[in-house]
């Protein structure tokens, strides 16, 4: 026979193993989520990439400033 207080530890420990197998349940949705949009964010960087390199750059590269050529003093603002 068990005892008042040894029922009532009993209570406490299943409500306590219910409520942890209910997290650790969270959990592993959790994770199987994670591990899905891992996937999903992966393939999607690799069609991405293979997008850039077929495409042809959009702005051409500048020259270095130096090279560039510079404005007429008159087409220039006032104090500049």
């Amino acid at each position: 026979m068990m005892s008042k207080r040894e029922r009532y530890e009993l209570v406490r420990l299943q409500r306590e193993n219910e409520a942890l197998k209910l997290k650790l349940a969270q959990s592993e949705s959790a994770v199987d989520v994670l591990g899905k949009a891992s996937e999903l964010l992966t393939a999607l960087a690799k069609s991405s990439d293979l997008r850039v390199q077929q495409l042809p750059p959009a702005i051409p590269e500048l020259p270095p400033r130096s090279e560039q050529p510079t404005l007429p003093d008159t087409f220039r603002g006032p104090g500049k």
